[in-house]
Parts: structure tokens; C-alpha cells; sequence
């Protein structure tokens, strides 16, 4: 607290409580006059009378804090003198804005936590299902939040250093990066930063910590940042192991199953199978473990074992409560059967995906399906139909800068284009290349491809095979950086 405000917070608080000084005189034992002369001499106010005169006002610590800040507020402005007043007037406003919109979440943390299981303990079976529904109800208002003010909130409020808190932030993570890396590294961070929080029993934090950690490293991997991943599971493993779960709260098997995407990633093909056949035990969403693979066995080329873990993982899978991996096993299924032209089958499923993607709202989704149904069309010979839908793909991906996918559509048309001998629209049809060099989601060797590509198509001595060739290519490098375009 700053000295120099201790006679204003007196003054401000006899006021906010309609007290005269004669009351407070009364209620402290000191005369009038002799509170009149303390609170009006420009000295500090001594520590023994402030104290006598805030128990005489009731002055709850709440209550100083606020009139401290509004002080505090008022100091700033005088204070930033390399700021014009307008620049303060600002500040001060936006200050105001965070308070208003951190306020209600910390309090709806506070009632929460009057029927609140125990944070401080390993968590109990009466207490697991409570615990994940009040971590549901503060996600709630915290999505709401900038990253500054959830970080904030998270500071301060005991009530947020929740396991069930951190195992949501981190769901929710996986949730978005498909959709957007930068929000998804943001809720990484969250995790930790809430896992680093939680109380309780060592080997139980060990492993609320690793859990934490590997959630961090998936984001590194998905946002192309392999060697940072490599670290973040580096610290995660050996924090799990060294912890203790004995009732499998978190997911035993998560871990194994983010660390095999990691290893995909790294062309480390066996070890990835093998992580994730090690989740598939282990996992309490075994479905998802078995998407992971047959995604893992796609990138390798093998389309037929893929598909055939697919529909495995299908059966798994209850649309109705789980309408997102349903969405994905799905999406996967059809893409692969594109790859072995299986184009009728894949054809059933694309109408029941789009309208799960149309149902979740999820407009990249949304986006994605439309360019398969363009694959599609132009696998069953509807050559027309198929460019108009990904013509409609690709320009819907350009504007959210999906440069990868924009690659994909650009090259569907572009082969279709020149399975009819159009070079000249080829030609202009690649200068759309531009937005996907300037992308951040593609690495060196697909660019190179596109590169020798577009390179040919100026030159209008592209061939529909070579294009169909740097398509496929780019289905196997986008998750397999390393490897070689050959011609």
C-alpha cells in the first residue's frame, strides 16, 4: 500500500459509510479535533493511528484495497508522463474494462467454491464428476477472457488451481489446433500455468505437471516447432513416470498418443505405431488412439491398413456423444479412400460429414469437406462441378491463410485444367501460389515442389501428371517434413 493514501483511504471509507468525524471519534476514542488535524496534515499518517481508524470505520481489507486502487489510478495519471492525456484517459479505461470483465469470473469462482471438492488432495471417486463439472463451469467464463486476464484470474483465485481445470484447458487445446495454432499455444500455456498451481500429494502433482508439459509439446509439434516439442516431452515423461495416479483420473494413455503424433511428425514411423498401440491398451478414449493411427499409417502410404484401423475405430464411436471423433473418423475415411479412388465410398460418407462439420460450426470444417466433395467430383468425372467446388475451397481457405490447404484445392483444378488443355488458365490459375509462399504452415520441401510446379505452369509446359504428382507428394509431406519430392 502506498503511505501517502492512508488519510484519503480514512476520509474516503468515513464517507462511503456516512460517518461523520465526531462518529468516528466516538467509535475510535480519539477526539474530533485530533482525527480533523491527522487527516488534514500533509505527513503520513502514523501506522498506530490508521489502524485504530479503520477498525473504528470496520474497514474490511476488501474495501482498502479497492479505495487503494482507485488512488493508485489516480497516481497513474500523473505519473506517465511520456504519455499525453488522452494516451492516459486510455490506459486508465482499458484498467477499468479488465477489472469489470475478471470480476464476475473470480466471483462465480468464489460461490463455486462453497460446495467445492478439496483442491489440496488427491482427488476422491465422490468428488471426480463435481470437480470436472465446476472446471466446465469456469471454462465457461474464462474463454471469455483475453490470455492477460485469464492468466490474472489464474494468479489469484485458489478456486481456478484445479486438476479438472487444467485436464478442460488442456482438451480444449487439442480442440484447437486444428482450427487455430495460436489459441491453441495460448490454452497450452493456461494448462501450465494451472497445473503449476494445483496442490496436493507430490506424485500426484508429478503427474498433473507432466500432463501439463506434454500438452505443451503437441502444440510445438502441430505449430511445426519439432525440436521445442522434443523438449516439452522430454520434461513431461519423466514427470509422469516419477508421479503417481493410482485411479487413472487423467488418461493413461493421452500422453503416449500426443507423444506418437510427435514421433509421425519426425518420420519415426515404428516408434509412433508402436506408441499408440501402448495407448490403445491404456487409453480412456481408445477411438481416438485408433484415428491417430490410421492417420499415422495415411502419411506412411499405407491406405489400406489405414482404412482398415478406421473402421475399427468407428465402431467405437457414439455420434451423439461424441459428434467430434465421429466427425474425424469419418473425414479420415473418405480422404483415404480418395487415395485408392475408391471414390464411390467415399462419396456415401462426404453428405453425413458435412453435416456434422455444418453442425459443430466449425467453418475450416465446413471449408475442408467442400474441397473433398470437389475431389470427389472430379475422381467420378464431374469436371465442372468438381472446380467450382474447389475453386469455392480454395478461396475460402485463402482467407483464413490456410496456405497448406489452399496448395491442395490449387492443384485439383489446376490438373483438372490441364486434363482438358487449358495451360493458359493454368498459368494465371497458379499465381494463387503467392498467398501459399507467404504462409507460415508450409515447410521448405513442399514449397520447392510447388515451386517446380508453378515454374512449369508460367512456362505452360505443366503436364496434368506432374501436378498430380506434386498433389500427391503434398498429401504425404504435410505431416512427413522430411521427405523428398522425386519427379
Amino acid at each position: 500500500m502506498v503511505r501517502s493514501f492512508r488519510s484519503l483511504i480514512v476520509s474516503i471509507l468515513a464517507l462511503w459509510k456516512g460517518l461523520s468525524q465526531k462518529q468516528v471519534g466516538a467509535r475510535s476514542g480519539i477526539p474530533p479535533k485530533q482525527i480533523s488535524y491527522h487527516l488534514g496534515k500533509e505527513e503520513d499518517l502514523e501506522e498506530k493511528i490508521y489502524d485504530r481508524l479503520l477498525v473504528s470505520l470496520r474497514g474490511r481489507p476488501a474495501e482498502v484495497a479497492v479505495v487503494t486502487g482507485a488512488l493508485e489510478s489516480l497516481q497513474a495519471l500523473e505519473d506517465h508522463g511520456d504519455l499525453t492525456e488522452e494516451e492516459r484517459d486510455e490506459v486508465e479505461a482499458g484498467v477499468l474494462e479488465i477489472t469489470g470483465r475478471v470480476r464476475p469470473v473470480l466471483a462465480a469462482a468464489v460461490r463455486g467454491s462453497r460446495t467445492a471438492p478439496p483442491l489440496d488432495e488427491y482427488p476422491q471417486p465422490a468428488h471426480r464428476e463435481a470437480a470436472r463439472w465446476q472446471a466446465g463451469e469456469q471454462w465457461a467464463l474464462l474463454k471469455k477472457l483475453s490470455e492477460t486476464e485469464r492468466s490474472a484470474v489464474i494468479r489469484v483465485s485458489r478456486e481456478h488451481w484445479s486438476w479438472a481445470l487444467m485436464e478442460k484447458v488442456c482438451d480444449e487445446s487439442v480442440v484447437q489446433a486444428s482450427r487455430k495454432v495460436d489459441r491453441a499455444a495460448s490454452l497450452a500455456r493456461l494448462a501450465r500455468e494451472i497445473a503449476g498451481k494445483v496442490q496436493g500429494p507430490e506424485g500426484w502433482l508429478n503427474r498433473v505437471r507432466g500432463y501439463a508439459a506434454g500438452h505443451a509439446g503437441n502444440i510445438s509439434r502441430v505449430a511445426g516447432e519439432l525440436n521445442a516439442s522434443e523438449a516439452d516431452f522430454a520434461e513431461a515423461r519423466p514427470l509422469w513416470e516419477a508421479g503417481a495416479d493410482p485411479d487413472g483420473v487423467l488418461d493413461p494413455g493421452r500422453l503416449l498418443d500426443l507423444e506418437a503424433s510427435l514421433r509421425r511428425d519426425q518420420r519415426r514411423f515404428e516408434e509412433a505405431l508402436d506408441l499408440l498401440d501402448r495407448a490403445r491398451v491404456l487409453s480412456r478414449c481408445p477411438a481416438y488412439t485408433l484415428i491417430n493411427k490410421g492417420f499415422t499409417l495415411e502419411v506412411m502410404g499405407d491406405y489400406n491398413r489405414a482404412i482398415e484401423t478406421l473402421l475399427e475405430a468407428q465402431l467405437l464411436i457414439d455420434r451423439e456423444r461424441e459428434p467430434r471423433l465421429f466427425y474425424m473418423v469419418r473425414f479420415n475415411l473418405a480422404v483415404t479412400y480418395t487415395h485408392l479412388n475408391r471414390y464411390g465410398e467415399a462419396s456415401e460418407l462426404v453428405q453425413q460429414v458435412r453435416e456434422l462439420a455444418t453442425e459443430r460450426g466449425d467453418e475450416n470444417q465446413v471449408s475442408r469437406v467442400t474441397w473433398l466433395d470437389g475431389r470427389i467430383a472430379a475422381g467420378l468425372g464431374r469436371s465442372e462441378q468438381a472446380r467450382g467446388l474447389l475453386k469455392q475451397a480454395r478461396e475460402e481457405f485463402a482467407a483464413r491463410s490456410l496456405g497448406y490447404d489452399v496448395a491442395l484445392a490449387l492443384l485439383e483444378e489446376a490438373a483438372l485444367l490441364l486434363d482438358e488443355g487449358r495451360t493458359v488458365e493454368t498459368k494465371i490459375l497458379a499465381k494463387g501460389l503467392t498467398v501459399v509462399f507467404k504462409s507460415k504452415g508450409v515447410h521448405r520441401e513442399a514449397l520447392a515442389a510447388l515451386r517446380l510446379f508453378q515454374e512449369a505452369a508460367e512456362d505452360e509446359t505443366a503436364t496434368a501428371g506432374l501436378t498430380r504428382r506434386v498433389l500427391g507428394y503434398l498429401f504425404r509431406a504435410r505431416y512427413d517434413q522430411g521427405l523428398q519430392f522425386e519427379l
